[in-house]
């Protein structure tokens, strides 16, 4: 039986570059068919660059970015938020790609934010063919808003935040249902920056895997998910220099 290695790493912007290249090429080791990034900003583009060809969205004239080498990968990198997913090209061909907002700028009650506003959040959307299978794809990297939780609950404190990421959520899974209605077989990967958070449509890589340890820090709270169709049959967790453990999901086609 075939199947499809999916993988979402957060790799914190403040690494130095070689730490960010060591991170990604430990991931990257494990083969994944598709793979989704976040912190992943614009500034790394040279970095990505090595590891296959970059289409950056919207495009801002920059086209085709990069050529690929063997093993290579189709990135797609959104110009702000540093969401990027890529697709194996041996396997995968680029259809389409786009970003999509799930919030604008906003009034935040975090108080280490500057003037009190929060920054947009993005969905890189990537939609590519399978040359294993009669099927299309659509894989989306997400990093929804932060400082919103406290003891696996929303902080009470913080009613903006809550109604953000309520947000955030609805339209991830609005643009998870519009892909699914259009035929394509959907995996939506990220950070949630809530714990266990799941997602209509899909099916958590964490289901069945509740007490298994956790993406950030030593306890068990899970911010990083790949979601998809149907229970995952096995989960990698990947130690890296990131704050952030790096989640590789393997599921049946």
């Amino acid at each position: 039986m075939s199947s499809t290695v999916v993988a979402s790493a957060n790799i914190l912007y403040k690494l130095r570059p070689h730490d960010a290249y060591a991170t990604l090429t430990q991931v990257l080791a494990h083969e994944p068919d598709l793979v989704g990034l976040q912190e992943w900003y614009v500034s790394r583009l040279r970095l990505l660059r090595q590891f296959g060809d970059v289409r950056v969205v919207p495009s801002l004239g920059t086209g085709l970015l990069g050529r690929p080498r063997d093993p290579a990968y189709h990135w797609v990198s959104a110009v702000a938020g540093g969401n990027v997913v890529g697709a194996r090209a041996e396997r995968f061909e680029v259809v389409s790609s786009r970003v999509a907002f799930v919030s604008g700028f906003g009034r935040s009650d975090r108080p280490d934010r500057t003037l009190g506003i929060e920054p947009p959040r993005v969905v890189t959307i990537g939609v590519f063919r399978d040359r294993q299978m009669d099927r299309t794809v659509a894989m989306m990297s997400y990093h929804l808003t932060p400082g919103v939780e406290v003891d696996t609950a929303y902080h009470p404190e913080r009613p903006r935040l809550e109604a953000r990421h309520r947000s955030d959520v609805q339209r991830l899974e609005a643009l998870v249902a519009e892909h699914q209605q259009a035929g394509h077989v959907v995996y939506a990967v990220g950070d949630s920056n809530f714990d266990s958070l799941r997602l209509a449509g899909l099916t958590s890589a964490w289901e069945g895997r509740e007490h298994r340890p956790g993406t950030i820090g030593s306890g068990t709270r899970k911010l990083d998910d790949v979601q998809g169709p149907g229970r995952a049959s096995r989960v990698t967790l990947l130690t890296t220099p990131s704050d952030h453990k790096a989640v590789v999901a393997v599921r049946p086609d």
